[in-house]
């Protein structure tokens, strides 16, 4: 697979595709009928899968050296601290530390998936079994090379790589990303976490129960929602306010 190299910067300008290989310092104009192409060509391209202009295209561009070779695999347990690095960089908060992916690594390899550039580890994501799901633990893409599509391609190989082995993957999405889990067709539920004596399942008796599990001191209520909307989550953390509030996002494989 290849998309377009990293040292690349394109616009649109006055009817034409201005084009700019920042390192080389060589710039390059195209005709604007070749943006949809371009833009196709940022998110990764198999070149056997291309017709036509499409083709044409990338046979230009790889003669004047403008792609670079696009690969995601499982990561090598060399590659981990990598990986967590890129996890601390991109990511506002980190659930789980490096200790316990690691020992996660170990022991489910294939669910620690990266994107490599050139050799380049740009986005990673981590995932582990539990109880009778999977589930994806922690994603990320190099804010460089965000709003490529690489994040979708994460998680379709992270898919891949779980059929006959488990039949759900679950995913707890931070606020800002709820409409990626949407547009990738996985299903949200609201889980409400608290310890036990701060409420009871009788406290919620205004949300349709889904399933109540325990876990020590911590009690996880999952509760049937139409749609995640973000309003209503701060709402309702600010009436529950000893409560953990997250949208879960679920898809049956």
């Amino acid at each position: 697979m290849h998309t377009i190299n990293k040292h690349i910067k394109w616009r649109t300008d006055n009817g034409c595709i201005l084009i700019c290989d920042c390192k080389r310092l060589i710039d390059l104009k195209i005709d604007l009928k070749f943006q949809k192409i371009l833009e196709k060509f940022e998110k990764g391209v198999e070149k056997n899968d291309l017709k036509n202009e499409e083709k044409l295209l990338f046979l230009d561009f790889e003669r004047l050296k403008l792609l670079s070779v696009l690969e995601i695999r499982s990561i090598k347990e060399s590659e981990f601290p990598r990986a967590m690095k890129l996890l601390d960089n991109e990511l506002k908060k980190r659930v789980r530390d490096n200790k316990f992916l690691f020992e996660n690594f170990r022991k489910f390899p294939e669910f620690f998936i990266g994107i490599f550039l050139d050799n380049e580890l740009i986005g990673i994501i981590c995932g582990f079994p539990r109880e009778d799901y999977l589930l994806i633990s922690e994603i990320a893409v190099d804010s460089r090379f965000q709003k490529r599509g690489f994040g979708a391609m994460l998680v379709r190989e992270f898919e891949k790589n779980s059929k006959g082995k488990y039949n759900k993957i679950n995913v707890g999405a931070q606020d800002e990303v709820i409409g990626f889990y949407k547009l990738l067709d996985y299903k949200p539920f609201l889980l409400i976490q608290y310890k036990k004596g701060d409420y009871s399942p009788d406290n919620l008796n205004e949300f349709k129960i889904l399933n109540v599990k325990e876990n020590g001191e911590n009690v996880m209520v999952e509760v049937e929602i139409r749609k995640p909307d973000l309003n209503l989550l701060r709402e309702l953390r600010k009436r529950y306010l000893k409560a953990y509030l997250q949208y879960i996002f679920s898809k049956k494989i």
